[in-house]
C-alpha cells in the first residue's frame, strides 16, 4: 500500500485547492490586481495571432533532423534529439504564450527583454500583439536559437533581437541599448545560480510600469526559494503567484502584498 502520495496525484490536490479557494479574484480587495485577474490572466478569449503561432508549433514537432545540443539538466553531457523532440520538450505551453501576450498586450510593453527564447514560441507571444514592440532576447544555447530563429522567419510581427551567449556577458549590453524595461520574461529555470544577478541588474532599469514574468517559480527547491527572495525585495511592491509562473510588480503607488491565483 502506497502511503505517500504521488508527485503529480499532490500537485494535482494542490491545484485543486487553489481552484476553489483563489478563482475569480474572490477575496482580492486591490482594484489593480482584481482587473488584471479577471480581465488578463482569467481571459479565455482566443487573439488573432494565437492559431499562427500554434501552427509554427505544429510545423516545428514535425521536424525530425537531429541535433546535439548541451544538456542543461546535467552540465558536461551532450544530448541528440529531433526539433520536434526538442519543442515538446523545452517550448513554452500555450497557456502560458497566450498568459504572456495578454499581459503584454494590456501594460502596452514597448520594450521587451527576455532570458530563454523557448524555441521562439514565447517570444513570438510576446511581441506579436504589436509591429512597434522592440524585443532583445538572450539564449546560451546556440542549437536552441537556431530553432527560435526558423519561428521568427514564419511569424514575427517585428523584428527581434536574438544573441547568443552567457547571459554575463550579454546582458550588460542589452540594459545599454534599452531605453527601459517595460516587460522581462525570465525563462531561466536552467540558469539557477544565475538568477539572482540577473534580477539585481534588470531591477535598475524598472520603472513604475515594468512587468517582471517568471517561469517555473515552483519547479525545485531553489526556484521556490528564489521566489520567496523576490517576495520580500524591498523594490517589488506587488508579487502574483501563478503556480507555475510569478509576475511581479514595482508599482510604488500599490501596498505591498503577494496575492495567490488559480491559473
Amino acid at each position: 500500500m502506497q502511503i505517500i502520495p504521488k508527485a503529480n496525484t499532490l500537485r494535482k490536490g494542490i491545484l485543486l485547492y487553489r481552484g476553489i479557494r483563489y478563482r475569480k479574484g474572490f477575496g482580492v480587495h486591490s482594484p489593480f490586481v482584481f482587473n488584471l485577474i479577471t480581465k488578463v490572466i482569467e481571459e479565455r478569449c482566443p487573439y488573432y495571432s494565437f492559431y499562427d503561432i500554434e501552427l509554427i508549433r505544429k510545423q516545428l514537432l514535425f521536424r525530425d533532423n537531429r541535433i546535439t545540443y548541451p544538456d542543461r539538466r546535467q552540465k558536461g553531457r551532450l544530448r541528440s534529439r529531433t526539433i520536434g523532440q526538442i519543442v515538446e520538450r523545452e517550448a513554452i505551453q500555450a497557456k502560458h504564450g497566450a498568459l504572456l501576450f495578454r499581459l503584454a498586450n494590456y501594460f502596452k510593453s514597448r520594450h521587451i527583454l527576455q532570458f530563454g527564447p523557448s524555441m521562439g514560441l514565447s517570444t513570438l507571444y510576446l511581441t506579436s500583439y504589436s509591429p512597434d514592440v522592440r524585443c532583445i532576447a538572450l539564449e546560451t544555447v546556440p542549437e536552441f536559437a537556431s530553432i527560435a530563429r526558423i519561428a521568427f522567419d514564419k511569424a514575427a510581427r517585428s523584428p527581434i533581437d536574438l544573441r547568443v551567449g552567457s547571459y554575463k556577458d550579454l546582458l550588460p549590453e542589452a540594459l545599454k541599448e534599452m531605453p527601459q524595461l517595460d516587460f522581462v520574461f525570465f525563462n531561466t529555470l536552467y540558469e539557477q545560480q544565475n538568477n539572482r544577478w540577473l534580477f539585481e541588474e534588470c531591477l535598475k532599469h524598472v520603472h513604475g510600469d515594468t512587468v517582471f514574468v517568471f517561469e517555473g517559480i515552483k519547479a525545485s527547491r531553489k526556484m521556490r526559494d528564489f521566489w520567496q527572495e523576490i517576495c520580500r525585495h524591498p523594490e517589488v511592491t506587488v508579487t502574483i503567484d501563478l503556480y507555475s509562473m510569478g509576475i511581479v510588480f514595482f508599482n510604488k503607488r500599490l501596498h505591498k502584498r503577494d496575492y495567490i491565483v488559480y491559473f
